[in-house]
Parts: C-alpha cells; sequence; structure tokens
C-alpha cells in the first residue's frame, strides 16, 4: 500500500511522461502510445482519489468504541 504522497508522486512522474510523450507525438492525442499511458494516469487517479476517501472516511468516522 503506497502513502498518499507517493500516490501523489508517482501520478506527477506519469503526467510528465504523458506530457512529453504528447509533444514527441507531435500533439496526437489519438496516438496508441499516449492513449495507453493516459489511462495509466487515469488508473493511478483513480486509486488515489479511493485512498484519500477511505483517509477520510476514517477520520470522520473515528475509531469504534465497545
Amino acid at each position: 500500500m503506497f502513502t498518499l504522497t507517493e500516490q501523489e508522486k508517482e501520478i506527477e512522474s506519469v503526467r510528465h511522461r504523458l506530457h512529453e510523450l504528447v509533444k514527441s507525438k507531435n500533439g496526437n492525442f489519438t496516438d496508441k502510445d499516449v492513449a495507453e499511458l493516459s489511462m495509466v494516469l487515469d488508473k493511478l487517479i483513480v486509486a488515489y482519489e479511493r485512498s484519500r476517501q477511505r483517509r477520510h472516511d476514517k477520520i470522520e468516522v473515528g475509531p469504534l468504541n465497545y
């Protein structure tokens, strides 16, 4: 399990790679490589948002005292 900070760094790294790839493909967003890396970035963002939500839910609910 990655920390939120680690996930943020990975997202930023892939975002930068995607930006460079798009530039190398002359702005062609429909290029197969661009589309594949974009999907990787999408999955990382979804995982990050789920992690944030789980963390928020734990803080909001707090520990259960029986």
